[in-house]
């Protein structure tokens, strides 16, 4: 670690990753005492659950199978697997509302959107409710878009576009943000999700986005909530958005500034330079898992290389490692 100019520790880029990506490299063969959760006829496991968890939700009767001996939660084979999937979730979400301790990350019994279960063997896809996803301890898909700007002259990448999140959010209130991000909803692209989100939250339209948009690969963590203690994976897809404008241009006249949107999620969006955010990064200023995302943009950019930072290739490892549930049908 570095020091802070009060003296105190700054945290390493391998901390900040580390921060959100806690969860053991060995956690898919060494997960004791979480409880697999298995989606049969697939006999891979999609998520991990937390024996509170597990003593905690009224699981339908008929719908699940709990094995504690072999500490794992089945889905009975026979039936509707989402209706089985949302009976259980109601049964959380009727808890959380008389009691929201039960279950903190319901949010006080609030249903939320579908994600998707990514991974699995058979059809129709599988999926749950956002709020109860950790609840399964599954797989999550993410969409984060990361906007910049070059020098007019040497077109060295120099800005990034910053979020503020709104100070009214429930989750990291007032913290510095991607770009765009959002959860991919069940029945969505992260495309789709990339597009809406922009339109939503930055007043950009995909006229703008799509034909300066560029798909960048994918970012994988995995993380154990010190909390809660309850563990997810996270897939999150990662696109580059140039809002250089062109030779004699002004940006706010063609539409490349970013402005917050009407759904009250964005206080305001910031022109930093790269080396800013790096510091700002170190300094707790933005959401944990944008670092990792905001990390890897600067790795493929070039503005982070092995000449400047002697962990270069345990970084690049750690940003893309192997999740302890599937992320596709073939995966094994």
């Amino acid at each position: 670690m570095a020091a802070s100019t009060d003296g105190e520790s700054l945290p390493s880029l391998l901390d900040l990753i580390t921060k959100v990506d806690n969860l053991p490299l060995n956690f898919a063969t060494n997960h004791a005492p979480y409880y697999k959760f298995l989606l049969p006829p697939d006999p891979r496991p999609h998520g991990f659950i937390h024996p509170s968890t597990v003593s905690r939700l009224p699981w339908p009767p008929g719908l699940f199978a709990v094995d504690h001996a072999a500490a794992r939660v089945s889905l009975v084979p026979g039936g509707d697997p989402n209706s089985a999937l949302q009976a259980a979730v109601d049964a959380a979400l009727a808890l959380a509302t008389t009691d929201p301790t039960v279950f903190p990350t319901l949010s006080g019994g609030m249903h939320s959107e579908h994600f998707r279960i990514p991974g699995i063997q058979s059809t129709p896809p599988l999926r749950v409710e956002r709020f109860a996803a950790s609840l399964f301890g599954i797989n999550t898909r993410g969409a984060h878009l990361t906007a910049y700007v070059r020098d007019p002259t040497t077109a060295a990448i120099t800005h990034l576009w910053v979020a503020r999140r709104a100070a009214a959010l429930r989750t990291f209130p007032g913290m510095l943000d991607s770009t765009v991000a959002g959860g991919v909803k069940a029945d969505d692209a992260p495309l789709d999700c990339v597009l809406a989100e922009a339109e939503e939250e930055a007043r950009l339209p995909p006229e703008v986005v799509k034909p300066r948009l560029r798909a960048a690969g994918v970012v994988t963590l995995a993380n154990r909530n010190p909390r809660t203690e309850l563990v997810h994976g996270e897939i999150l897809y990662v696109y580059d958005l140039d809002l250089s404008p062109p030779p004699g241009g002004a940006a706010s006249e063609l539409g490349l500034v970013p402005q917050p949107g009407d759904d009250d999620e964005v206080d305001e969006f910031v022109l930093m330079d790269w080396q800013g955010v790096l510091r700002r990064m170190r300094a707790g200023e933005f959401k944990p898992n944008v670092c990792p995302v905001m990390i890897d943009f600067f790795i493929r950019h070039g503005l982070i290389t092995p000449e400047t930072e002697e962990r270069y290739v345990e970084i690049c490892n750690r940003l893309r490692r192997r999740l302890p549930m599937p992320t596709n049908a073939h995966e094994t």
